[in-house]
């Protein structure tokens, strides 16, 4: 017959494909007729009888051919070491595959197992011993070998118990693969961590290499995949390379980083080691760095540290030495923190850092002159679980003393309480740079920068010894403080100001035009000074008390001044009103009478008993009708207005000489009229109340030089 006639090669085919088919139902029945199940399920509840644990078989125990010779092993459990009645594992079917040479020659060589549905419970008791210990002892297979070529999990359940911590933690839907463990293997896995809070994904790949009882792991790359509310999905993940030592329980790692990263908002922390060592009691690392980034709202956020001779265990992680730079901006405005200290997190979650050292600069266009530097030392602690962190120091603040009491709750949107004490505070440094000598603070048109409300949720106390902003200055002062995005209120506030006491509130609400909201008691007060320093005003000096209820619209303290609205009220004792000397003026009457029409002389004043007055302000100007002087020779009642837009005085005043010093006044009343600007007012005799009632030009001169003879023919002697 032809080689290449068809007929040939069919009969070839047929008669091949047969015999390899009768070949296989051959060793089938081979395998089928050397199984013993009895003798099979035997040697497995016995396998681990000297290890002191039951092994349990419930299904049916079935040989198996292709793809490789083999047995399933159906509801299959293993004991507690020492316990029969605890259940350590078990499986739904438990399929191990045997290598078909070693077979062929009567070696049962096991090379492949494959669990469907395990449950394995994993824990560590009070004595530091996992339950697993045992399993890793080596001990006589006869019978059979065990050379892994291949393992696969899946939907198992692992469940992780740690008595000395009190914890547990339940592993599901665990799937694994495993292959080519004879030489170097490809692993991949993946599981879900349950949790009443945020469930989390767990996934693994990684080469692997299996020499004796050692496991290296040269690529590892893990991660864990959650949602935490507030952060949206969050990601850890695990590189490095690592050695496992099965007989020893340790552990080594090189080049090992942790990654944390977050959705909302931007966030990545990176924990790096060069180099780990693991035991089943402690975690070793002799030194590691740490950077953190965390973008939220306009505030960027960087952290760099680098730890020396950490150590992770059951009781918590902790460093000899943590030392780093945090740096905050928001805008144009940088926070750079250098801290130093030691570190301790007890548990997981206790922070301790003492004693705490602290180098903080600030740089903003706020701060014209320079940057605002803080140096301090303390104590930080907290909780991480709450999240709350408690932060204590003192040192100095721009070169003053300062002492601070911080607590914040929250990490994303943080709220805080503080008590804060500074010995002296300059906030011009803090404010716009005005050109040459400070001015009068509500002259500054520049516009106050409130932006950093921003980035505050607080309350608390302050205390300051001395605060100075512009010309004005107040010392001792204390108030609760309310700081948010919203608003900056100032409660129960108190203060020595100008030799006198000031208590009462003040709010600053930020809209499109901030509000300012005063309400004060002055007691004892110098009043010259305050008002050279708020409104550049030198015209009034004594001493005394007031009431302010006040508001105010504006962006610049400048725009305050002119919509203040409001009512105040004063009186002052053993003062003086300068740029005139009423009483000389009426001694020297009529000699003196043209002189009543000049500027005020800075030489030149009038003394008083007692002055007061109430005024009311609508946007800037400020109106009175009942102010009062009374001194030992003249009194004075009179009325006007104070324009602090246009800084000038229009006040009408009814002279008076006290006639028991000057009988030739008796009945004499001189109208005067005061003004100008309020720096340099012009006193003048008020001729309009002279002539009040006339009508003519001829009538009104008339008047006016009857008048005039009158005042001048009473005082003559």
């Amino acid at each position: 017959m032809k080689l290449n006639s068809g007929r040939l090669w069919l009969r070839i085919a047929t008669y091949g494909s047969a015999a390899v088919v009768l070949l296989l139902v051959s060793i089938q029945a081979l395998i089928y007729w050397q199984f013993d199940e009895a003798a099979v399920r035997g040697a497995l509840t016995h396998a681990l009888k000297e290890n002191g644990r039951n092994v349990r078989i419930d299904g049916r125990i079935t040989p198996t051919v292709f793809p490789y010779p083999g047995i399933d092993v159906e509801k299959i459990s293993v004991s507690e070491a020492g316990q029969p009645s605890a259940i350590f594992a078990r499986a739904e079917l438990m399929r191990v595959s045997l290598a078909w040479i070693p077979l062929l020659a009567g070696n049962r060589e096991i090379k492949g197992l494959e669990l469907y549905g395990p449950n394995l419970t994993l824990s560590r008791g009070l004595d530091g011993q996992l339950n697993i210990a045992d399993l890793f002892q080596r001990r006589s297979q006869e019978g059979y070998s065990v050379k892994l070529d291949r393992l696969r999990l899946r939907e198992g359940t692992l469940l992780l118990s740690d008595q000395p911590t009190h914890t547990d933690k339940r592993l599901s839907s665990i799937s694994l693969d495993a292959e080519g463990l004879r030489g170097t293997a490809s692993l991949s896995a993946g599981a879900l961590l349950e949790d009443d809070k945020r469930p989390v994904r767990l996934a693994i790949n990684t080469p692997l290499t299996i020499l004796d009882d050692q496991v290296s792991l040269p690529e590892l790359d893990a991660i864990a995949i959650s949602n935490i509310q507030g952060l949206g999905e969050t990601k850890l993940a695990v590189s490095g390379q690592y050695k496992l030592n099965f007989a020893s329980l340790q552990a080594t790692g090189s080049n090992v980083a942790f990654t944390f990263t977050s959705e909302r908002p931007s966030s990545e922390v990176k924990l790096t080691l060069p180099q780990v060592n693991a035991s089943l009691r402690e975690l070793s690392m002799p030194g590691g760095t740490l950077s953190a980034k965390l973008s939220y709202a306009r505030s960027q956020y960087q952290l760099q540290a680098a730890l020396d001779n950490l150590k992770l265990s059951e009781g918590g992680l902790y460093a000899d030495k943590l030392d780093g730079e945090f740096n905050w901006q928001a805008g144009s405005t940088k926070v750079n923190v250098k801290l130093n200290a030691p570190f301790s997190l007890a548990g997981m979650n206790q922070l301790q850092m003492q004693p705490i050292n602290l180098t903080s600069t600030i740089t903003t266009p706020a701060l014209p002159r320079g940057r605002l530097i803080a140096s301090m030392a303390g104590s930080l602690d907290g909780d991480i679980d709450e999240p709350r962190l408690n932060l204590r120091v003192s040192g100095k603040l721009d070169g003053s003393d300062v002492a601070a009491s911080l607590t914040q709750y929250g990490l994303i949107k943080p709220r805080h309480e503080a008590m804060l004490t500074i010995g002296k505070l300059d906030l011009n440094r803090y404010l716009p740079e005005t050109q040459g000598d400070p001015v009068a603070i509500f002259q500054n048109t520049n516009e106050i920068p409130l932006d950093w409300l921003d980035f505050f949720d607080l309350n608390g106390k302050v205390a300051i010894g001395e605060l100075e902003m512009g010309r004005f200055r107040i010392n001792h002062i204390s108030s609760n403080v309310r700081i948010n995005p919203r608003e900056l209120e100032l409660d129960q506030m108190s203060a020595d100001i100008y030799d006198g006491r000031l208590q009462g509130d003040a709010t600053l609400s930020r809209r499109d035009v901030p509000r300012l909201e005063v309400k004060q008691t002055l007691q004892g007060m110098k009043i010259r000074p305050l008002l050279i320093d708020l409104f550049n005003f030198n015209r009034l000096d004594g001493k005394g008390n007031g009431k302010i209820a006040i508001s105010a619209d504006g962006k610049s303290f400048a725009e305050l001044r002119n919509t203040l609205s409001g009512e105040a009220a004063f009186s002052l004792n053993n003062g003086a009103l300068s740029g005139i000397d009423l009483v000389a003026a009426l001694k020297n009457l009529p000699a003196e009478l043209k002189e009543w029409n000049s500027a005020a002389q800075n030489d030149q004043k009038t003394t008083f008993s007692t002055l007061s007055t109430s005024l009311k302000l609508d946007k800037g100007i400020a109106r009175s009708q009942d102010l009062k002087l009374a001194s030992q020779l003249v009194n004075v009642n009179g009325g006007g207005k104070i324009d602090l837009k246009q800084s000038i005085v229009d006040y009408t005043m009814d002279v008076q000489a006290n006639p028991q010093e000057f009988a030739r006044f008796k009945g004499v009343n001189v109208p005067l009229k005061i003004t100008g600007p309020i720096n340099a007012p012009v006193y003048a005799l008020d001729f309009n109340a002279m002539v009040k009632g006339k009508k003519t030009e001829g009538e009104k001169q008339q008047a006016l030089k009857q008048q005039l003879k009158k005042q001048i023919t009473t005082i003559l002697p």
